[in-house]
């Protein structure tokens, strides 16, 4: 091969792994695990579209750091109360994803803190 292959080679690959880095960094999930509590607000959305309902989420991540979120609801459905939820975060935006699990499925210090 040409030295200037293997330069261009190299140069691409510290790209797309910087590239990968970054993107994780930003965009990559911590799972914080919590407890539903009482509906925060509502918010009517135009066009007919189903009202998001809003609750704030005390969770904590399978180290056991805290961190407070506000989970809206997708398509009109509201939470149960007492419900266990994992909830999907990133740095760039905010919460990504949640989702309704079973007490046994939380990580043992994450439920430590839930239950106290």
């Amino acid at each position: 091969m040409k030295k200037g292959t293997v330069i261009t080679l190299v140069v691409i690959v510290a790209l797309v792994a910087a590239g990968g880095f970054w993107y994780q960094y930003n965009y990559g999930k911590t799972w914080y695990y919590g407890q539903v509590g009482k509906l925060e607000r509502s918010e009517k959305q135009p066009g007919g579209n189903p009202t998001t309902y809003y609750y704030k989420i005390n969770g904590w991540n399978k180290a056991g750091q805290y961190q407070q979120m506000e989970v809206g609801t997708v398509g009109g459905h509201k939470f149960v109360k007492g419900h266990y939820i994992k909830v999907g975060v990133s740095r760039a935006k905010s919460v990504v994803t949640y989702e309704g699990i079973q007490k046994n499925e939380v990580p043992k210090k994450a439920l430590a803190h839930i239950e106290k």
